[in-house]
């Protein structure tokens, strides 16, 4: 029996598939703002010091954009600056919480210096510090929403930035703010991009990059695909879901017995033309 054989597609913003590469095409963000979020001061050495607010789009609340059940993906990158100035303490972090409701945390890196010697630990993936000596740290964390997290959030239409402790003159950079949609718990983030209303064609990705093998996990090495620029983006009722120099392309995470609306647009550069007359289909699935 002939083996299978699978094309594997991923996407790039540089001709050879090093910048940005996915091999998940990029959700848009459910957070408005992220592109130039700072926080809004430096450490005071206090417990609960908000430093920045970051609104879900159109300042929607929880209860409107999610429902028990839900996964999301939440992701960020951030450094730490002025680090001479932690001390051993274990009480120093950075948290990002509902604002509101019932506060929850969705995430927090705790830091300290022992020794001269940076540490940091992020507590939803791990109970011990590592040294870090880059003093930067990528977070990446999804989650299954319960009905008690929309229940004690319902109302709740932003995120914040807390310091904890962080001592007096320091700082931190957080960029690449995000929150998706997940499938499941194994997902993880997709590259940052900017929300529905923010999002410009440049903010996309520019190259797609395919190879065909018999293994059915696509590689992670950009070197291994044949990068060419893309022409066309595809849409599933109106969100882009992916792109392809042709126009062949893999839908993936389709429902079963589902109708879609599908559109295409044409990419020239940083150009995108109108999208093309909608069409219907409905997946046959297997369910």
């Amino acid at each position: 029996m002939a083996d299978k054989n699978y094309l594997h597609t991923a996407y790039a913003n540089s001709a050879d598939g090093t910048d940005r590469f996915t091999t998940t095409y990029p959700n848009l963000n459910l957070l408005d703002g992220t592109r130039d979020f700072k926080p809004r001061g430096a450490g005071n050495g206090t417990e609960n010091q908000n430093v920045g607010n970051i609104y879900f789009v159109k300042n929607k609340k929880v209860a409107d954009l999610f429902k028990a059940g839900d996964y999301i993906t939440i992701s960020y990158d951030i450094e730490f600056l002025n680090t001479e100035l932690y001390s051993s303490s274990e009480d120093v972090n950075i948290t990002i919480q509902m604002h509101g409701g019932s506060y929850t945390w969705i995430s927090q890196i705790k830091a300290k210096n022992v020794g001269g010697k940076f540490y940091t630990k992020d507590l939803f993936k791990s109970s011990d510090y590592v040294e870090t000596p880059t003093h930067k740290v990528k977070v990446s964390r999804t989650i299954q929403l319960t009905q008690d997290f929309i229940n004690a959030n319902a109302t709740v239409n932003s995120i914040e930035l807390v310091y904890n402790f962080i001592p007096v003159g320091a700082n931190t950079n957080p960029t690449n703010l995000k929150i998706e949609p997940a499938k499941d718990l194994n997902s993880t983030a997709t590259p940052w991009m900017p929300s529905a209303s923010e999002v410009t064609t440049a903010d996309w990705p520019k190259f797609v990059g395919t190879y065909v093998d018999t293994n059915p996990v696509s590689s992670i090495v950009s070197s291994k695909y044949d990068w060419d620029e893309m022409k066309y983006r595809v849409y599933l009722d109106g969100v882009p879901v992916g792109g392809s120099k042709l126009l062949s392309f893999d839908l993936e995470n389709l429902k079963a017995g589902t109708s879609y609306n599908v559109q295409v647009s044409q990419i020239n550069g940083n150009v995108e033309s109108d999208k093309s007359e909608s069409v219907a289909f409905k997946t046959t699935l297997t369910k």
